[in-house]
């Protein structure tokens, strides 16, 4: 059995060594096992044989598990009828309900620690020792280790070995134990999906309609950037392209939008009322605009890169020319000024 976990141990460190990839271990996760190996009756005349072992399990966190696992082993030898000259066949069934502690190596290779109890019935087709009765039954208790190897976060190489000790003694005799060495493999399931984000906006990329979005930008669930935007409305005198002291305020709640959102840009539209030629409305709007975007590049300061100036002359009104309140609406200059949200 020594010689059995040094070789358990060795073959954990080959695999360990060559494993520097992230550790593929996942909380909330189930597990199946379906594995094969051997069993070593201690003291109790039964010849070695194979073992298979099928177990079911949930990882509540990278480290710690639950694993209810079968173990069968059909037909081993036995030589207490010797002096009969016949010799009998046992069929261990044995069961486990094992707490697994698994060591976050942040590798591949996951070592783990195996303890529990459970129960193991002896099914025998001759008489033997055990107190003239063909079925031996026992509660058990044990305890192993092993380790895991991640091919991917579905899959992995498992390899253990566990002292599984019987519970019931038989009269004149010791009390039995079994070691088994199984190996086979994990498959891990209902494990979240990791989030790939490069843009690190905190949508994963499988949902992120804007990828690449620069850092710093406040995104929606889309993980597009928030659009936010003002509008600017500055009236002017008729014939007249100055902007009056009372729209000072306007003009810089639009210069303090811009400041705020590095990345945005703004179209200012000059528009006059009826009167006049068309040739004249449309010079007249077109000095509106660019008044009001000197305005806010001389006074305060906004790159003129990012301010363009148009006129519409007297096509867009949204009052009646008919009367002087509804001229002194269209004589104006507007703006909707968008930019994105930014965490700064």
């Amino acid at each position: 059995m020594k010689a059995l976990l040094f070789s358990l141990a060795a073959a954990a460190l080959v695999v360990g060594i060559s494993a520097p990839a992230p550790a593929q271990m996942a909380e909330k996760t189930g597990h199946l096992s379906i594995m094969g190996g051997a069993i070593f009756p201690q003291k109790m005349d039964i010849d070695n044989g194979a073992a298979f072992a099928l177990g079911f399990g949930y990882n509540f966190t990278r480290n710690f598990g639950l694993e209810i696992m079968g173990h069968w082993a059909p037909g081993l030898d036995d030589d207490w009828d010797e002096p009969t000259g016949v010799s009998g066949d046992n069929d261990f069934l044995l069961g486990r309900l094992n707490a697994l502690w698994h060591f976050d190596l942040d590798s591949n290779f996951v070592p783990y620690l195996t303890g529990g109890i459970g129960g193991v019935s002896i099914d025998r087709d001759s008489r033997d020792a055990l107190e003239d009765e063909d079925n031996y039954d026992s509660f058990t208790y044990n305890a192993g280790l092993g380790f895991k190897y991640f091919f991917d976060e579905t899959v992995a190489l498992r390899l253990e070995a566990t002292q599984v000790f019987y519970n019931k003694k038989v009269e004149g005799m010791s009390r039995f134990s079994s070691p088994i060495v199984t190996a086979g493999l994990t498959f891990q399931f209902g494990a979240a999906q990791a989030c790939v984000d490069p843009d690190g906006d905190g949508v994963c990329d499988p949902y992120d309609k804007c990828p690449g979005t620069p850092p710093g930008y406040r995104v929606d669930a889309d993980g597009c950037p928030i659009t936010v935007s003002i509008t600017l409305d500055v009236k002017f005198d008729f014939d007249k392209a100055v902007v009056k002291p009372q729209y000072r305020s306007e003009v810089e709640r639009a210069a303090s939008f811009l400041a705020a959102h590095p990345g945005s840009t703004a179209v200012v539209e000059g528009h006059t009322d009826s009167r006049g030629s068309d040739e004249y409305n449309q010079r007249l709007s077109e000095r509106r605009a660019a008044a009001v975007r000197d305005y806010l590049i001389t006074q305060f300061g906004i790159d003129s890169s990012r301010v363009s100036a148009v006129g519409y002359g007297e096509s867009r009104p949204i009052a009646t020319n008919d009367t002087d309140a509804g001229r002194a609406q269209n004589r104006r200059v507007v703006g909707v000024f968008t930019g994105t949200d930014v965490d700064r």
